[in-house]
């Protein structure tokens, strides 16, 4: 799928390039054309956003129940693990803002909009998205979090009033104990066929690309200035999740440990270089379950941290999401106040956390924080960042796996006394790996949660037998 996506990029690339030359410099000729080659992209595009509320409201109940069951049966170690998660997605979250206001790589260049409007709309002077004042601002988003109406919600695309009733539904779900459990079934079982939807949809996604691009670069009257933008995007991307996974993840290591963070981090490279060829969290945890055993993380922490944090400590796609939607707002003039920032900062956390760990699927919640900010005219725009994509989510990737990995040796050094004789370092033997991968393959997305609940004794049997 990699292969074919980069070819469909190239494809895309090129083929709009002729398009832009060969095509009459203006007239319903060229319009026309350019319709008819955008179309399967956009029909790709609208089966993405077609399965935005149930992946974001299924993900989220799920991950609400599991997080409740861990939290409820592991005391401190749970509060300190979901400390860290919020701290470190924060901290990615801001770095990512500042970073997109500092280099602005969407000042340089500019997009015609994609969705349809009026000539008046077009013509019209750069837009500020608040018309009040920050109060109003954020009081009208508050509405839109609390909805009167969930039906209404959905079909007015009102991802933040979903987002809080899946909350409460997991929430409620999870104290419901066994009278919830086939619930709980179901709802499993719906992430999973999902998922499947959503990965049948990517493999559409090398045609899908090649047209959104090749009409985008058809559309575009200055490319060149766009693909100034779009390398500064890339750099702010890369340069953010480096000064995170390099400088503030060992930062906290070492604030907390005071031992070597880069002596841990080679020690994890296995993992580091898995998720960055597999672009997958899930993919990549039996592997960094394995390294982190072998760095002297115990048991009972790695096979209660690392499931949790594949699940919903995505540093690098928070920092990505947030860094993107300025980014889009850059292109087209939209300045975002302060109010504006806020809610993109709570939004790209809750899409980090909602986000399967599957890849690209930050594209996919990228809705969300668009919706959020008021950018939804702008979804289309996604198709530029569709060019560099496959790159940026396996660096993000990497980044969360390291955060991940970070995390489960802070949260051991912090709770060692606790946690008795597996508390001691523990060395993971090949026969452990094969355990993890089997119960990795068998649920998906949901595995993480059925590694740290309700597997978690069988496997240590398991493993103290072997």
């Amino acid at each position: 799928l990699l292969v074919l996506t980069i070819a469909g990029v190239v494809a895309g690339v090129i083929f709009g390039a002729v398009l832009s030359v060969a095509l009459p410099a203006d007239g319903d000729t060229r319009d026309d054309i350019i319709k008819v080659v955008a179309f399967p992209g956009k029909a790709f595009l609208n089966m993405l956003k077609m399965m935005v509320l149930p992946l974001i409201g299924g993900s989220m109940i799920a991950g609400i129940v599991s997080l409740n069951e861990a939290g409820a049966d592991s005391g401190r170690l749970a509060k300190v693990t979901f400390m860290y998660f919020f701290c470190t997605t924060v901290i990615a979250v801001v770095l990512g803002l500042v970073l997109v206001n500092v280099i602005q790589p969407g000042v340089v260049g500019a997009l015609p909009r994609v969705s349809s409007s009026s000539a008046s709309d077009q013509d019209a002077e750069p837009r500020e998205t608040p018309d009040h004042g920050v109060l109003d601002t954020l009081l009208g988003v508050l509405l839109k979090v609390f909805p009167p109406n969930i039906v209404e919600a959905c079909v007015d695309m009102n991802i933040l009033g979903v987002l809080t009733f899946s909350i409460m539904f997991g929430a409620a779900l999870a104290q419901a104990g066994e009278e919830g459990r086939p619930v709980v079934v179901g709802i499993t079982a719906f992430n999973a066929v999902i998922m499947r939807m959503v990965l049948a949809i990517l493999w559409i996604a090398p045609v899908g690309i090649a047209c959104l691009i090749a009409g985008q670069i058809a559309a575009t009257p200055n490319f060149a200035r766009v693909l100034t933008s779009l390398l500064l995007y890339v750099f702010a991307v890369i340069l953010g999740c480096t000064i995170h996974g390099f400088m503030i993840l060992p930062a906290i290591y070492w604030g907390v440990t005071r031992k070597n963070p880069y002596t841990f981090a080679r020690g994890v490279s296995q993992a580091l270089a898995t998720a960055f060829g597999t672009d997958s969290s899930s993919a990549t945890l039996p592997v960094t379950i394995l390294v982190c055993e072998k760095m002297g993380v115990s048991k009972a922490v790695t096979r209660f941290v690392l499931p949790l944090g594949a699940t919903v400590n995505m540093n690098g796609t928070a920092l990505y999401e947030a860094l993107t939607v300025l980014f889009i707002a850059q292109l087209h003039g939209v300045q975002l106040d302060l109010a504006s920032m806020i809610i993109v900062a709570c939004t790209s956390t809750l899409a980090a956390v909602g986000a399967a760990a599957i890849p690209s699927a930050g594209l996919v919640t990228m809705v969300m924080v668009l919706q959020a900010a008021g950018l939804n005219e702008y979804v289309g725009d996604l198709t530029v960042i569709f060019t560099v994509d496959w790159l940026l989510d396996r660096v993000r990737t990497s980044v969360n796996v390291l955060s991940d990995a970070y995390g489960a040796a802070i949260v051991h050094h912090i709770c060692a006394d606790g946690l008795g004789d597996s508390g001691r370092e523990h060395s993971a033997g090949p026969g452990d790996l094969e355990l993890i991968q089997a119960r990795s393959m068998e649920g998906g997305r949901s595995s993480p949660a059925g590694v740290c609940s309700n597997g978690s004794n069988e496997e240590r049997s398991l493993i103290a037998q072997r």
